[in-house]
């Protein structure tokens, strides 16, 4: 059984070709090994990095990108894109600050992620 998938832990997004030969995983196109571990994750469908933008009250800043620091159990992504959706950024910020630690009790925090 062969999936492709877009891998979304970088900037590179990478297109990952995951297949399963057997008991073991293999992961095709990845450029780091964030891509690596993602594609394995994203092929046995237990965990997924939640991404998404939250606004801003910051002059000249309309969104800012977030991600959550780890992956999160899939059942939990609904949760946690809902919980996005109700942050709101008052203060200039940076790339891997921290904006809501144990984001929906996932054990993940919600980071600011890198500006494209």
């Amino acid at each position: 059984m062969q999936k492709e998938i877009t891998c979304t832990e970088c900037a590179n997004r990478c297109r990952l070709l995951v297949e399963q030969q057997g008991d073991e995983i293999l992961v095709q196109g990845n450029r780091c090994p964030r891509g690596l571990k993602s594609g394995r994750e994203e092929f046995l469908g237990e965990r997924v990095t939640v991404h998404g933008f939250v606004r801003s009250s910051v002059e000249g800043v309309e969104k800012i990108p977030v991600q959550t620091s780890k992956p999160v159990a899939k059942g939990m992504v609904y949760k946690v894109t809902l919980a996005i959706k109700r942050v709101k950024v008052t203060v200039p910020v940076t790339a891997g600050t921290i904006l809501v630690e144990n984001i929906s009790s996932t054990g993940a925090d919600l980071i600011v992620s890198e500006q494209e």
